[in-house]
């Protein structure tokens, strides 16, 4: 009978302590997201692809701008084109957000733009225009191969951004995956002493409603994995160096914020011995293939793809039986690895695991693993359209302590006469700043902006508190810039 009891009472106390997490009825994250990025280059291909399953994802990220020297923005594949605007259609039906991805990749340019405030400031407002013009949900940024000496002008925009268009609008970062340092170098000597990295984790953790960490083209990047797994050994991205680079991204990153970016393609490499270095083996990568030019290859060598070390699926032949028409290396092994459905769940588990936001998938193209979708109907969460107010405070709690009277507030009727921006100064900054606080749209609660205390400076703040009076009066484009359309507007108020 005792120890009739004792089972009981075990029993019981395994009850109360099963950890229950943020799980649903049916065992799923309500929190959990799925964006999928989807190429210009194959937008109706992708469009088609991702339309039947679009109840699947939380977002989706057409792969629409990219930014020319001056700054200015550059639509590869028009908003315009019927597919685009076949699936921003079907997405607002659904309540899955609509989010255009800008790439940019040129160092230089880069640099050339954010560092200089005119242009930065010409950049935002593009930004700005695009995403009211478009009705669009929000805007991601992927600027990719930007400089160390960018970092800090990259950080500003950001923050810059996020009040010029954060109030309302999701602004989702694309950022490039960072290995261990210990994971990077042979031994702690080898580890450089002036490191430098182009992006701030603790300010884009700021400005940056989401972080997509693009854990993927790891290759040969780890070299504690390298030798640990052996040849051959080249993933697109392995568990075990997904899960370091996230643990590393996650001491300045909030976890409520970061996805993880997979892959649905692979690469192919061809692996050789190099007479220069004795026992030394050099991997030379041709080029990526999505999953069926894969499973083709494997169906003409009469072979079955296997599960590697990291995870994925891997086809390994002699390079000199190659279907393909190139000429290979003699001796060389050739090696094809990707990204499959099983591997891309194997994320999904990851991120639950580590409690992340969710997975962004890049890319939806029509050529990825058609297994992924059963993937992503087991792991969606609830759509969330409309970005929370943070600022906004549902249940106040009562504070029962005397509240000073308010600073008298100067009511203004006047209407600044001159086109304003920021940078702008002057007595018609300072009858713009007196208009917005008497209107409720307090350029700051307390110092220099505030009621009663109006400066002459057209800042951050006063751009800001502009833009929150253009969307609610319905001015677009919403970009914090007071010329003939919002004076009109203001006078009739």
């Amino acid at each position: 009978m005792k120890n009739f009891q004792k089972t009981i009472l075990f029993a019981l106390i395994a009850i109360i302590f099963i950890p229950t997490g943020n799980l649903d009825a049916q065992g799923k994250d309500p929190n959990f997201e799925i964006s999928g990025w989807i190429p210009y280059w194959k937008s109706e291909e992708g469009v088609e692809s991702i339309l039947p399953h679009l109840g699947s994802f939380t977002e989706v990220n057409p792969f629409v701008f990219t930014v020319k020297k001056d700054g200015s923005l550059f639509e590869a594949s028009p908003l315009s084109n019927n597919e685009w605007q076949t699936l921003k259609k079907k997405a607002k039906q659904i309540n899955v957000r609509f989010i255009p991805t800008i790439t940019w990749g040129g160092s230089s340019s880069i640099h050339d733009v954010l560092s200089n405030p005119e242009k930065r400031q010409n950049h935002i407002r593009g930004i700005a225009a695009e995403v009211y013009k478009h009705d669009l949900d929000g805007i991601d940024i992927d600027y990719e191969g930007k400089l160390a000496e960018t970092k800090v002008f990259f950080s500003l925009f950001l923050k810059e951004l996020q009040e010029a268009i954060g109030h309302d609008k999701w602004i989702m970062c694309t950022i490039e995956a960072r290995t261990p340092l210990d994971s990077r170098f042979s031994s702690q000597e080898d580890i450089p002493s002036d490191i430098a990295y182009a992006n701030d984790f603790v300010e884009i953790n700021k400005y940056c409603d989401r972080v997509r960490i693009m854990a993927y083209d790891q290759g040969r990047f780890d070299l504690k994995l390298n030798e640990l797994r052996g040849d051959p050994y080249a993933p697109v991205a392995d568990r075990a160096w997904v899960e370091k680079v996230m643990n590393l991204t996650l001491r300045e990153i909030s976890r409520d914020k970061i996805t993880i970016g997979v892959a649905t393609y692979g690469y192919e490499y061809d692996m050789f011995s190099t007479s220069n270095v004795p026992g030394f083996t050099q991997y030379s990568r041709l080029w990526s293939f999505n999953p069926s030019y894969a499973l083709s290859h494997a169906k003409k060598l009469r072979l079955v793809p296997e599960r590697n070390s990291a995870g994925e699926l891997q086809l390994i032949y002699p390079a000199s039986k190659s279907p393909d028409p190139v000429i290979p290396l003699p001796e060389a092994t050739r090696i094809m690895t990707w990204s499959d459905a099983e591997a891309i769940r194997d994320k999904a588990k990851l991120t639950e695991t580590l409690g992340l936001r969710g997975i962004s998938i890049f890319k939806i193209d029509g050529g990825q693993d058609p297994k992924l979708w059963k993937v992503l109907e087991d792991y969606k969460g609830v759509n969330n359209l409309s970005k929370p107010i943070s600022t906004v405070e549902k249940n106040p709690p009562l504070i029962s302590v005397p509240i000073p009277a308010p600073t008298p507030a100067v009511v203004s009727t006047k209407i600044p006469q001159s086109n304003l921006e920021f940078g702008s100064r002057g007595e018609d900054v300072k009858i713009l700043q007196q208009f917005l606080n008497s209107k409720g749209f307090k350029v700051a609660e307390t110092g220099p902006g505030s009621p009663g205390n109006e400066t002459v400076i057209f800042g951050s703040a006063t751009r800001a508190a502009l833009t929150r009076f253009q969307f609610a009066k319905g001015i677009k484009p919403a970009t914090g810039y007071f010329g003939p359309i919002t004076r009109k507007v203001a006078g009739s108020l």
